[in-house]
């Protein structure tokens, strides 16, 4: 299990609905949280479920957060800037998540990068190009 704290974060449902399809497939580690920025929760009442989740002695934590520039990124920036052992990654996918899941980080920086490369990795367009070893009606799967 990694030695950095996980908490992922967004507007409305976007932690819960992570939570649950992680959970699907995979066991979610016991440092990792899911906070919801529900309708009408202030800024401060976000930091302040950070803050308990943190505690007194905060450890190594990533943030994953839904995009950057909402106030979920925003709070977590903050904390982070005041924390250097914090980083914050935004706009990511289920996919890059899921692979962190199974990968042990010393630092919150290098689990962040980890994260990133990932996500661009996963990130890809279906096309209907057949490459040419492969026949018309062939029953392998996309």
């Amino acid at each position: 299990m990694s030695k950095v704290q996980v908490i992922v974060t967004g507007h409305g449902t976007f932690a819960e609905g992570f939570e649950g399809a992680l959970h699907l497939l995979a066991s979610v580690p016991d440092n990792w949280s899911f906070v919801n920025f529900s309708e009408g929760m202030s800024d401060k009442q976000l930091q302040a479920k950070f803050e308990e989740i943190l505690g007194s002695d905060p450890k190594p934590t990533l943030f994953f957060t839904d995009l950057a520039g909402g106030t979920p990124y925003k709070v977590a920036a903050t904390l982070a800037a005041k924390y250097p052992q914090f980083a914050v990654v935004a706009g990511c996918n289920l996919g890059s998540l899921l692979e962190s899941v199974f990968s042990d980080y010393d630092n919150a920086d290098t689990y962040a990068d980890a994260i990133v490369a990932a996500a661009k990795q996963g990130t890809q367009k279906f096309t209907l190009d057949m490459p040419d070893n492969m026949a018309a009606g062939s029953d392998d799967g996309i």
